[in-house]
């Protein structure tokens, strides 16, 4: 393995994890905006989401177009353990009021992992498909090569 092969799967882990660190942030913060009734919810999740494209296109600057399959790696990754740590953010988030949160969430229940991870997926991996294909164009020349 070479060594910038190695130095992108060693971002694209780190990427990943700080990506699932923030994505639990969001989910928890988002359960407190809702408990409180503050209305942030989508202000929230939308942070993670720039969040996750700014991830992802560091991995395309550094990796080209291994950089974006990177970043699908990174995307999946992060939303799987954001996903499966919900109710983890759900009970950091009801320390505070343990009866408030049950009486509010009891019901709660995950949401499918591909309906959690659609618009992610979707929109990171495009974005960062998009970013390498300007990449590309930004060293062609339009009216083409020139004869001097």
């Amino acid at each position: 393995m070479s060594s910038d092969a190695r130095s992108l799967l060693a971002l694209t882990l780190g990427c990943t994890f700080a990506a699932a660190l923030f994505g639990v942030g969001a989910n928890l913060f988002s359960f407190r905006s809702a408990f409180e009734g503050a209305g942030r919810e989508l202000l929230i999740q939308a942070a993670a989401t720039v969040v996750y494209l700014g991830l992802a296109l560091v991995l395309v600057f550094k990796g080209g177009w291994r950089g974006v399959l990177a970043a699908l790696v990174m995307i999946l990754g992060a939303t799987a353990i954001s996903w499966a740590l919900l109710p983890f953010s759900l009970g950091l988030a009801g320390v505070g009021d343990p009866a408030g949160y049950a009486e509010r969430f009891g019901d709660f229940r995950r949401p499918s992992y591909s309906g959690w991870a659609a618009f992610d997926l979707i929109f990171v991996g495009g974005s960062a498909a998009l970013a390498q294909g300007l990449r590309l164009m930004a060293h062609v020349d339009p009216k083409g090569p020139r004869d001097e």
